[in-house]
């Protein structure tokens, strides 16, 4: 970069801060009790504020002398990246304003609502300090996005010599980008060392999240799963993590063959310790008892299995029949490990499917009776006690359904970016570019 002195060493100081505090974010995560504590949720909230902070001092000092790749290389991606900015902005401004324009304060204690006028046709809440509460976590998602996007996107010193020597074609097509390399090995060492913990625990039958703390709720050993205090959860990250570990590990393999012979055996090595751990995490969802989980691990398997057994099609049999072999790993392993609990929660499949339909049956209410502009982000729990069919029914914190409860919360007006902004992200790799 074209720096001064100071600046550049103002720089070099956020970028490493920066990937400190994304580190920590990863690691924090999940063993902070999944981030369910009010403790927790404020410690990464300040870390993505701290983070957005630092990616705005960067993005000013850089100016016009980015060390980023050159526009070339990323030209497909302004228009993707103005969209996708737009978004963001669009649904922070929404929780921002429906905190701000709150027709109702909840006075937990009383059980009870002060209202408050309020602008009609403004976005608004029935909560105002759940919706406070939420345009927080929002901002500080935002600020943990971006600035890990920019941090991957920024090329290391060696990268941005190499683009200074041979051009941008020294990196198109030949390896993995450094820092997506060692992001993606914390969080697959890290997802394997919360497994093992977890198997652990659930094997020895310890009803203590770390063996340390018992919750409030969930208090039996297979309602819980290493640190998180609700199996569900679980199996949610580590159906999240491990194939895009998987994808990582293939993706290095690619990468790998325009490398000199002895550079690409070394790295080999190195990506072949990855297959154990894909597999040890692919095992947990199985083993949390989360019927859920379990149903979509098997559609993983069968996607992930199916976009290998195409890549590999002209390979010898052996590579194909060791493919197979490590997915009937994963189900015979898990099934080794959780099939006994599981089993009876999914003979009560249809039961429980059943119990989700009428709470469903709620929130298509709720949704109606504030089709535009919601309840306001995180009202749910507040409002879900109107629903509920008699005091007997449980007073429920989450719908279970992620999208009926972003429908009931942000209305149609809120959910709109961030559905826009979900099918954005997805429709760029069809798209490629960067």
């Amino acid at each position: 970069m074209h720096l001064d002195r100071p600046h550049r060493r103002l720089y070099r100081i956020c970028d490493a801060l920066t990937e400190g505090l994304i580190y920590f974010a990863i690691l924090f995560g999940p063993w902070a009790f999944g981030t369910t504590q009010t403790w927790s949720i404020q410690v990464l909230n300040g870390v993505g504020l701290a983070l957005g902070l630092l990616w705005l001092v960067k993005t000013g000092l850089r100016a016009g002398a980015d060390r980023r790749a050159p526009e070339q290389w990323h030209a497909a991606e302004w228009r993707f990246t103005r969209l996708l900015a737009a978004g963001t902005i669009c649904i922070l401004l929404y929780c921002l304003v429906s905190a701000w324009n709150a027709r109702a304060i909840y006075q937990p204690d009383q059980w009870n609502f002060e209202y408050r006028p309020a602008i009609p046709w403004l976005p608004h809440s029935y909560d105002q300090a759940a919706s406070w509460a939420a345009f927080w976590k929002y901002l500080g998602l935002a600020g943990l996005f971006w600035a890990l996007r920019d941090w991957l996107l920024t090329l290391s010193p060696k990268e941005a010599a190499s683009v200074a020597r041979e051009g941008v074609s020294a990196l198109a097509g030949t390896r993995l980008p450094v820092r997506l390399r060692r992001l993606f090995w914390v969080l697959a060492v890290n997802g394997t060392v919360l497994a093992f913990q977890g198997l652990m625990q659930r094997t020895e039958g310890g009803d203590r999240l770390l063996w340390l703390v018992e919750p409030h709720i969930h208090k039996s050993a297979d309602t819980q799963f290493g640190p998180y205090a609700y199996r569900s959860n679980a199996a949610q990250y580590f159906n999240l993590l491990w194939p895009a570990v998987l994808g990582f590990w293939w993706a290095g393999l690619s990468s790998l063959r325009r490398r000199r012979a002895g550079e690409s055996f070394a790295r080999k090595n190195q990506l072949a310790a990855l297959l154990p751990c894909v597999l040890i995490m692919a095992i947990c969802p199985l083993v949390t008892a989360s019927r859920g989980g379990a149903i979509v691990l098997v559609g993983n398997l069968i996607m992930a299995g199916g976009i290998l057994m195409a890549a590999q099609w002209r390979k010898h049999w052996l590579t194909k029949a060791g493919l197979l072999l490590g997915l009937a790993g994963v189900v015979g392993g898990g099934a080794l490990l959780g099939w006994q609990t599981l089993a009876p929660r999914m003979e009560m499949l249809p039961e429980g499917y059943a119990e989700r339909e009428g709470i469903f049956l709620a929130g298509h209410y709720m949704a109606r009776d504030n089709a535009w502009f919601g309840t306001g982000p995180g009202t749910f729990e507040t409002m879900y006690q109107l629903y509920r069919r008699n005091g007997s029914d449980f007073w429920l914190a989450q719908m279970h359904n992620d999208w009926l409860e972003t429908l009931i919360t942000f209305g149609r007006l809120g959910a709109a970016p961030i559905f826009l902004t979900l099918l954005l992200v997805l429709a760029h790799w069809f798209r490629g570019g960067g």
